[in-house]
């Protein structure tokens, strides 16, 4: 049981979601009952017995009526007892009215069928009535149309588990409908976020590495100041234009172009690029997964390394940036770190790629990205 079904009153129960739907169930297959009732009615017995056991009908339709919102919540167990209790208290009608009272029993299987039973139970539970309704019939010779309950008492048990299991399904569906939903949302966010750092990231580092540039040019050198800042007011544009693209999913990166760029902002920076260009893989996924790693390792050479050289290396199986910066030991968890980083790693993997960082072979840090198997160029 829930905390949610402890702190329910009775009133609440009776007014929660989807009781509405139980009423309406429920009052239309009371309407049936009124075949039973109109039986009793025209049953040679004494006036007391009738009385007593159309009221006993009437308490027992009532409780029908109520029980399914008030029992929805609670445990398999729970449910199972108070089904076999209500099956119990409608047995009481059989000595008062006769074995008519065996059709009250339709309420039975409904009860088990509707109340979020499992399969376990409300199978065996409807098999139990129907095989009573049996032996009660053929007691009694099946006179009254004692034959036909069994009969639609199956009937109506099988399509009422049906019907119950079908509507469970529903809601489970219905709660995974929702769970996806969420989920597409939250990683929708997490790519705008990605992309966002991916966009602006790499174009704010050029714009202070060039405002620092022209802050000391400024005195010496005006001509060259005003040609970075210039450049700064381009690369602001450019930003600009860049967030407004990626607002609207229609921003592409390109290899051609990030190579352009890795120039100016290495150049920039006064680190020297050394470019090995074997030719761009011909996929044109992949060739993004490496315009995005070109653009980070850049990024991340300007911002941290202290490098004199960048050396880019392209070829149609992978790429590689690295540097003669600040080296060391790469840390455990590195790529786990940093929003670039995490970002580049999830567009590799969503090609089948691989993102690595190690120590480059002059003491700096490597950035490599290699494609999957099934883009290796054969050898």
């Amino acid at each position: 049981m829930s905390a949610t079904t402890d702190v329910m009153t009775l009133g609440e129960r009776l007014r929660a979601p989807g009781s509405r739907n139980w009423y309406i169930g429920s009052g239309a297959g009371l309407l049936w009952q009124t075949l039973l009732v109109v039986s009793i009615v025209a049953l040679p017995l004494p006036v007391g017995q009738k009385v007593g056991g159309l009221a006993l009908l009437a308490v027992i339709y009532a409780a029908f009526l109520l029980v399914g919102p008030i029992i929805w919540r609670e445990s398999a167990r729970t449910k199972i007892l108070v089904t076999l209790g209500f099956w119990a208290v409608s047995a009481i009608l059989i000595p008062l009215v006769g074995p008519v009272a065996i059709w009250v029993w339709l309420l039975i299987v409904s009860l088990a069928a509707f109340t979020n039973l499992p399969v376990a139970a409300s199978v065996p539970i409807s098999a139990g009535v129907v095989g009573l309704q049996l032996a009660i019939g053929a007691a009694n010779d099946f006179t009254l149309g004692l034959g036909f309950a069994p009969i639609v008492t199956a009937v109506c048990a099988a399509t009422f588990i049906g019907l119950g299991l079908l509507g469970r399904s529903n809601q489970r569906l219905e709660v995974a409908n929702t769970e996806i939903a969420r989920l597409a949302v939250e990683a929708e966010r997490a790519r705008f976020g990605r992309d966002l750092h991916d966009v602006l990231g790499h174009t704010l580092t050029v714009v202070t590495v060039k405002s620092e540039l022209a802050r000391r040019l400024v005195t010496i050198d005006p001509a060259r100041a005003e040609s970075e800042i210039v450049d700064i007011e381009q690369l602001a544009r450019g930003a600009l234009a860049d967030l407004r693209l990626a607002v609207t999913s229609y921003r592409e990166v390109t290899l051609e172009s990030e190579l352009a760029t890795a120039r100016t902002a290495l150049a920039a920076a006064d680190i020297r690029l050394d470019l090995e260009d074997r030719g761009a893989p011909d996929d044109a996924a992949l060739r993004s997964v490496f315009a995005w790693v070109l653009r980070e390792g850049v990024t991340n050479v300007i911002r941290h390394s202290g490098s004199s050289t960048c050396w880019v290396t392209v070829s149609p199986d992978a790429l590689t940036v690295a540097d003669d910066g600040r080296g060391g030991t790469v840390e455990p968890g590195t790529l786990e770190r940093g929003n670039g980083l995490r970002g580049l790693r999830e567009r590799s993997r969503e090609v089948g790629a691989e993102l690595a960082i190690s120590p480059s072979a002059r003491d700096g840090f490597a950035l490599t990205v290699r494609a999957a198997q099934k883009f290796r160029t054969a050898r």
